[in-house]
């Protein structure tokens, strides 16, 4: 069985909006299940897992509830930090934190592959387009949703260790 990229991009929203439906519409990682909801599909599919084009809408709606629950563990598992629900920070930090949140950031930036940390500069530092950073990296529009989210996570993993080591020394 193969499909064609108009095919695919014909479930992309009604995937869009039962992930929104599921995790919430103001939910910043929508997307990116959305994103894997297709990769798992199409590696499925390659593999010859789907037997009938009758069960397609079944078959998808399956791996992306799975998805969905994967998110959700580990959200869950990860205690739901304020990164992912949309806080900001606030206006009046003290000069002495915004320098350790810069440090921080530096040492997290530091520690990511050199294609982590040249996606995460482009598009949140630089905010440079889409369009400029695949031509700059090379990577396909598929792969850049889950490249960018792959980054983040990184990221995101060695930011929140660096804070709770340097608020452990605190005390």
């Amino acid at each position: 069985m193969d499909f064609s990229e108009g095919d695919l991009e014909a479930f992309r929203p009604r995937l869009r909006h039962k992930v929104c439906f599921r995790v919430g519409f103001a939910c910043p990682d929508v997307d990116d299940i959305v994103q894997e909801t297709m990769i798992r599909f199409l590696a499925s599919v390659r593999n010859g897992k789907l037997e009938s084009l009758d069960s397609v809408g079944a078959y998808l709606n399956g791996i992306c509830q799975n998805v969905i629950l994967e998110y959700r563990r580990r959200w869950a598992r990860d205690g739901g930090d304020s990164s992912d629900n949309g806080e900001r920070a606030d206006p009046h930090t003290s000069e002495m934190d915004l320098f350790e949140m810069r440090e921080a950031i530096a040492l997290g930036l530091s520690e990511l592959s050199e294609r982590d940390r040249e996606i995460l500069r482009a598009f949140y530092l630089e905010e440079r387009p889409k369009s400029e950073i695949l031509a700059m990296t090379g990577l396909a529009d598929e792969n850049f949703r889950v490249v960018l989210c792959r980054a983040k996570e990184r990221f995101r993993r060695i930011y929140n260790s660096a804070v709770k080591h340097r608020s452990a020394s605190y005390q």
